[in-house]
């Protein structure tokens, strides 16, 4: 089966991703040689996803990539595919500062812990053996899923931003309340527009999408655009005695607006 070439590991311009099936490589050791030279060509962020890749190879090289090249990298067991991405470019990484903007007390504080790009493991239910890393995450005091977590996508990322969103939620089974999703776009111009999405699970433990705004361009209703997100569903079982775990937490999305539009200018791009 032929490569499926969203771009090249050239990376003609506007391009950031390339989808390649696993089918058509007989061993190991040459799918692992395909991988790696994809990788090592890559000169600004570009996302790798492979389909068909069986569970013993989607390990192998995960733990192939961790030895050798700095990524952020997912493989689900459900639909047996793989994603690398690599050289996270200054509009994805924005997201941190906002996130720790939180409205939460000093002894709140001590309870939560923010982390970047750390792999998580799934031991239980349909994607039993699937990992990921989060672009950034919220785990509480002796709890090693999280409560909260964010993926954050550079164009053509809708899917596998989705697969993501799915696997943490339903991979979760519970622990994993939150997931936001925030996505930018190149545009024509050197112009980036920009949404965030929250979902959560529904009765049925299926993820539902809750909220979504729109970043760039600000609309209308700008100045009071913010996301929700209860007390309880932060802090989870850590959550302080005699707090009411139905308050609510913002984040406010004019300061994420803020956040992104510096980090657009480091990039030589600018908001839509």
């Amino acid at each position: 089966m032929a490569d499926v070439l969203i771009s090249t590991p050239s990376l003609e311009s506007g391009s950031f991703m390339t989808v390649t099936s696993a089918r058509q490589f007989d061993k190991l050791a040459v799918f692992e040689a395909h991988v790696l030279s994809y990788l090592r060509r890559v000169k600004e962020y570009h996302e790798f996803v492979f389909t068909d890749v069986p569970p013993s190879w989607g390990q192998a090289i995960l733990r192939l990539i961790d030895e050798k090249i700095a990524s952020r990298k997912s493989y689900n067991t459900t639909s047996r595919s793989l994603s690398i991405r690599v050289m996270p470019t200054e509009i994805q990484n924005c997201i941190q500062d906002w996130l720790l903007n939180h409205d939460v007390t000093r002894e709140e504080q001590l309870l939560l812990h923010g982390i970047v790009g750390t792999t998580l493991e799934f031991k239980y239910g349909p994607y039993t053996g699937s990992t990921k890393e989060p672009d950034f995450f919220f785990r509480v005091n002796g709890h090693i899923l999280p409560t909260l977590a964010v993926e954050c996508g550079w164009s053509e990322s809708g899917a596998p931003l989705l697969d993501g969103m799915n696997m943490l939620l339903v991979g979760g089974d519970g622990s994993i309340k939150v997931v936001i999703i925030v996505e930018w776009t190149r545009l024509q111009g050197g112009r980036v527009s920009g949404t965030v999405e929250l979902f959560m699970r529904d009765r049925n433990g299926m993820p539902r999408l809750v909220q979504s705004e729109t970043v760039f361009p600000p609309p209308a209703t700008a100045s009071s655009q913010r996301l929700g997100i209860r007390r309880c569903d932060l802090f989870g079982p850590a959550m302080l005695a005699g707090r009411d775990g139905n308050d609510v937490l913002y984040l406010d999305i004019e300061q994420l607006r803020d956040h992104a539009a510096r980090n657009l200018g480091f990039m030589n791009l600018v908001p839509a």
